[in-house]
């Protein structure tokens, strides 16, 4: 088979869950004997104004087909929307009819929205192609990928006047164009290091960007913007959604008939391991961003909660300079090559996110370990975690810690296993 996929670019540029899961897919699927092409939102090319494709000598080493499509839509990678009509700017449906006529896909696998044109699926759906969804974030429902602005989801509250509201702090379009040069990646390296911050400032959960905000934003343009989007959802074949949450979310804001399927997801560090299950539980983790909306800060009460000096509290995953209560042993940033190394050191993993994540690999990377965790209600792998285990707020955690007793670990399924389930939606689609 034939497939092309379309996600956010290549590691260091890119990273987190939605990379991971398209670079580890792509190479199961190339190991199973498919061919593979990928086509992703490369640089911005200031000399040319017109949007093109072009092969990818930079990363031609990989075993699949690269394309870069060279001045895409913006990347609204967090902040929302500022300028509508920047994201609904056409393109000449030549470029894509070329371009699938040229690699003739089976399959169109598209794991986000962010960067590609409506062009893009009309000009597969009028060639038959069938594409495929997976839901790893929510950019087209909302103008930014996590349905959480200022301290709170609004999914259930997902109005043209949120839309606005969210407009109005967000980056004007082309500091947004910035994440999309080759500096990027040392820009944000250095930008990490300069100073360490305060918990009071790094808590603080939404900056205004812009103090300077043009408050008369034009609410067609926005109404238009979410047309757009829905439009284009209209055009999948099928719906892969990674978790009963991120499923519910997506029923609840636009119409899905029954093109879909709820799948979890793997990566390829899901194997065999001999790793044990703890006999007793002493250090307890948090791996993510050291963000809110991942539950950071909900973590850092957990020493005072529990109010046990047997246990020692470690958070793993960021660079940034941060100054932490004495309690807290803070590992840094890490390369996935380290997990196992990581893992020796935890007995259970605490996945406080306050975002409704889709899914979230920390869990099975950590369940796989046969490591204990426990996720709060806004994590989309709680599917894989005993309802008991499951929390509303961190106040929950010490009575599930004295129930632990009655946790099941079990093994989690590999990419290879995965595949199948893949494969599957794409002869279902």
């Amino acid at each position: 088979m034939k497939i092309l996929h379309y996600s956010l670019g290549f590691p260091p540029e890119r990273s987190g869950g939605l990379i991971r899961y398209t670079m580890d897919l792509m190479s199961e699927q190339i190991r199973q004997g498919d061919e593979v092409c990928y086509l992703y939102p490369g640089h911005i090319n200031v000399l040319k104004n017109r949007t093109y494709i072009k092969a990818d000598r930079k990363h031609s080493k990989a075993n699949f087909t690269p394309y870069a499509l060279v001045n895409s839509l913006p990347l609204p990678l967090f902040g929302g929307i500022k300028n509508p009509n920047d994201f609904m700017r056409p393109v000449n449906a030549k470029l894509y009819l070329n371009f699938l006529g040229k690699i003739r896909p089976d399959v169109i696998h598209v794991h986000t929205l962010m960067g590609i044109h409506k062009e893009f699926f009309e000009c597969a759906q009028s060639l038959g192609i069938r594409i495929v969804f997976t839901s790893h974030d929510y950019f087209g429902l909302a103008p930014e990928p996590n349905f959480y602005y200022q301290g709170r989801n609004y999914d259930n509250t997902n109005t043209i006047k949120q839309w606005m509201k969210i407009g109005q702090t967000a980056m004007p379009t082309w500091k947004l164009r910035l994440f999309q040069t080759s500096l990027y990646p040392f820009i944000r390296k250095i930008a990490r290091k300069i100073k360490p911050q305060k918990l009071t400032s790094l808590d603080k959960i939404q900056k205004d960007v812009n103090k300077n905000i043009n408050r008369t934003i034009n609410k067609n343009s926005f109404e238009l913007l979410q047309r757009y989007y829905k439009s284009i959802f209209s055009m999948i074949s099928f719906f892969h959604f990674n978790s009963t949450l991120a499923l519910s979310i997506y029923q609840n804001n636009i119409q899905i008939d029954d093109n879909y399927v709820c799948i979890s997801i793997t990566n390829s560090s899901i194997k065999k391991t001999n790793f044990k299950i703890p006999k007793k539980i002493t250090k307890i983790a948090y791996i993510g961003p050291y963000k809110s909306y991942k539950g950071f800060f909900e973590f850092l009460k957990l020493p005072t909660l529990l109010q046990d000096e047997n246990l020692e509290f470690h958070v793993y995953g960021s660079d940034l300079a941060v100054i932490l209560p004495d309690n807290i042993i803070n590992h840094g940033r890490f390369d996935d090559n380290e997990l196992d190394k990581i893992y020796q050191n935890i007995d259970l993993v605490v996945v406080p996110s306050l975002w409704k994540e889709t899914f979230g690999f920390v869990t099975i990377e950590a369940l796989s370990r046969y490591k204990y965790v426990l996720v709060s209600q806004n994590v989309g792998a709680k599917d894989l975690i005993d309802p008991k285990f499951r929390f509303s707020t961190v106040n929950d955690i010490p009575n599930q810690l004295e129930k632990i007793a009655n946790y099941h670990l079990q093994q989690q399924k590999k990419m290879s296993e995965h595949y199948g389930e893949i494969n599957n939606i794409y002869r279902r689609s």
